[in-house]
């Protein structure tokens, strides 16, 4: 059986196991004979499915069918099929068996870390679920809270160039599901993938990814991050400072042009302990900021008012009137206007359910107007760091953690060096590459940049991650910033 956090065995082993058949003569016990029948059961149920794929009916009707199927053959009360909409901060529950009367396609769920689907759209596998309201990965969305979910399963839809959306099963009831059964539902979900692309391609609906493909490479980007930044910020864990400065590097310019962490200290003092920003410059500005106005834990915007709801706050556009209304004298809102900021954000920083802090972004240089989607990716970033420091709370004692928080508070850690002695020398080509990667531009934008083949691209990236001994570009980017190759 598969439990929580099991990782799911090599697809061809389970394949092939499904595929032996005991010799003749030899007797079966009776697990393992209901564990054969269930195979051949399910073998059969995906045969049955691809044939009425075949059969070129409505891909509603098909969807509806696999949630049929599936609920019938792994006996679940709860199937359904959720499609990524084109903004990708939701999914939509397109088809479904056992839900309540009106949910189908009107009801979403999260992504990223908001829900157990978003969840299996950024990780590397299925998603085994034994115990949903003990889940700490990801939140538990509304729309399972309220049919009193358990147990459950998710997979990933999967096109040629995107994310479709996510095929989930769900019992009412504790459940352990064995590994066939987790491989059944990827085969479930592959029929509707190979479906689904063929109706793309027969229904004419070409142009209208077109016009969707930039929100859709957006939020595909977003994916990347967020599982990007989980690896690196995990790896960093055991070092809570670091931790706190990689959330702000990897903020800055992907997110932001200046990021913030705020902590909350043991006595409930806020102090301000990383500032990252994009280029050179202003640090006497942040600093006049910090020592002329200190956070007031009575503000009713900002930090202290985002801890003290543990709601996000989002101000699209900053323009002098929010200026004025945030400033606290004339000198205050004298250096705002300086900082020329045009967009902002702040979220919670939680630690096993507890405020901690919290997170903010800044858009001033650059001119991005924040929204929905760039709000949930703050928040993903934020809970991945919550959980990069929640690692370091069981290998360090808290009192000992709650000292370094105070040092760290202290400190005037402002994210920015000068090109180091340790740092690679990159060709003219590479750095370019680097400065778009910085940007956040896909390898399909940066070949029309530069005028090469994505090939061209990809072998420049793998140079670069080479050069700066980093396993993702999300890493190779953090570790040319620390080194000076990249300004902090």
């Amino acid at each position: 059986m598969l439990r929580t956090g099991d990782e799911l065995p090599g697809d061809g082993l389970n394949k092939r196991a499904m595929r032996e058949v005991p010799e003749h003569g030899v007797r079966l016990g009776s697990s393992a004979r209901d564990e054969l029948e269930a195979r051949v059961r399910q073998k059969e149920a995906v045969a049955g499915l691809g044939m009425f794929a075949l059969s070129g009916g409505e891909l509603a009707s098909l969807m509806n069918e696999a949630c049929a199927v599936v609920a019938k053959t792994l006996s679940v009360e709860y199937c359904k099929v959720l499609e990524l909409l084109p903004e990708g901060d939701k999914l939509l529950l397109r088809a479904g068996v056992g839900w309540k009367e009106g949910y189908v396609g009107r009801a979403t769920v999260g992504t990223n870390l908001q829900s157990q689907a978003g969840y299996t759209l950024i990780s590397d596998g299925p998603i085994v679920v034994e115990t949903l309201k003990e889940e700490i990965r990801f939140r538990g969305a509304p729309l399972l809270h309220e049919h009193g979910v358990v147990s459950g399963v998710t997979v990933a839809i999967r096109l040629e160039d995107r994310f479709f959306g996510v095929l989930g099963t769900h019992t009412k009831c504790h459940r352990l599901f064995a590994a066939h059964e987790v491989l059944f539902l990827q085969d479930v979900a592959d029929v509707l993938s190979a479906a689904i692309e063929r109706r793309l391609e027969d229904e004419g609906t070409r142009r209208i990814i077109a016009e969707q493909s930039e929100r859709a490479e957006a939020a595909e980007r977003r994916f990347e991050f967020l599982a990007e930044a989980n690896a690196l910020l995990y790896a960093s864990s055991l070092d809570y400072g670091m931790a706190l400065e990689n959330a702000a590097r990897l903020a800055v310019p992907t997110i932001a042009d200046w990021c913030f962490v705020d902590v909350l200290e043991p006595g409930g003092e806020l102090r301000r302990a990383v500032v990252s920003r994009a280029g050179s410059g202003r640090e006497d500005l942040a600093e006049g900021l910090k020592r002329k106005y200190p956070l007031d834990p009575k503000l009713a915007h900002g930090t202290p008012w985002v801890i003290k709801t543990g709601k996000p706050e989002l101000i699209p556009e900053v323009d002098d009137e929010v200026l004025k209304s945030i400033s606290r004298d004339a000198e205050h809102l004298s250096i705002l206007r300086r900082l020329n900021p045009k967009s902002y954000m702040c979220v919670p920083l939680r630690v096993r359910r507890q405020p901690a802090g919290a997170i903010g972004f800044v858009s001033a240089e650059s001119g991005r107007r924040y929204g929905e989607g760039d709000l949930a990716l703050a928040e993903g970033l934020a809970h991945c760091t919550a959980l990069a420091i929640d690692n370091a709370l069981n290998h360090v004692p808290e009192t000992e953690m709650a000292r370094e928080i105070i040092r760290l508070a202290g400190q005037d850690r402002m994210v920015v060096s000068s090109k180091g002695e340790d740092a690679p020398d990159l060709t003219r080509r590479q750095q370019e590459v680097l400065g778009l990667m910085a940007e956040g531009k896909p390898a399909r934008e940066i070949s029309r940049k530069l005028h090469l083949s994505e090939a061209t691209v990809r072998n420049h990236v793998r140079s670069i991650k080479q050069a700066l001994g980093a396993r993702s570009q999300l890493e190779a980017i953090a570790q040319a910033r620390k080194l000076g190759v990249l300004p902090r």
